[in-house]
């Protein structure tokens, strides 16, 4: 039960000392920014580290399975929007598009621990995507997609519950700061292309 009387100095030191023996204690801190824990940057990381070992297949495999799950967001996309899906792997910017979104995947989970620069990175994204009418609703969707797309990749030995929680909570940081990015639309704006 607490005390309605304020601590004096020496019980104030106390507590604060065991406040701190807490945060010296606990071995899965939570980073004040991103929110995420040690434990859970690295289950994105070691799930990551067995992606990478073929980017360019999980690439296009994932956006395979985002085109299969969201076919409209295909007409974005002026250099390929008119391949047919069975085609769409053999396409030279099919291909450059998927290795990118990799690529920046990839420097989302190898920045976790240098916020600074991964905010910068996903704002400057949000920014570039911006300028074609790319909404946060989009990023959502394809944080989705990935989620699904990686679980299935992965199998359930390497993405167990745990690591797919954290791909959860960092892909919505992602978002989170994308959207800060993406300029504000007037519901009137005209729907562009990524090229």
């Amino acid at each position: 039960m607490m005390s309605h009387i304020s601590p004096n100095g020496n019980e104030l030191q106390e507590i604060q000392k065991e406040d701190e023996a807490i945060v010296l204690n606990n071995d899965n801190p939570i980073d004040p920014v991103t929110g995420l824990t040690q434990l859970e940057k690295d289950f994105v990381q070691q799930s990551w580290h067995h992606v990478r070992q073929d980017l360019k297949a999980a690439g296009l495999g994932f956006f395979h399975a985002f085109f299969h799950a969201h076919p409209e967001y295909k007409e974005k996309f002026k250099k390929f929007a008119d391949i047919s899906a069975d085609k769409l792997i053999e396409n030279r910017a099919f291909q450059v598009h998927a290795m990118s979104v990799m690529n920046a995947v990839t420097m989302v989970v190898d920045t976790l621990d240098d916020v600074p620069k991964l905010v910068k990175e996903l704002k400057n994204l949000g920014a570039s995507h911006g300028r074609h009418n790319i909404q946060v609703s989009h990023f959502r969707n394809l944080a989705v997609v990935l989620v699904a797309f990686l679980e299935s990749a992965l199998g359930p030995e390497l993405f167990q519950d745990d690591v797919k929680q954290s791909w959860i909570k960092a892909l919505d940081l992602v978002v989170t700061v994308v959207a800060t990015g993406l300029p504000q639309r007037t519901p009137a704006a005209t729907e562009s292309t990524v090229n």
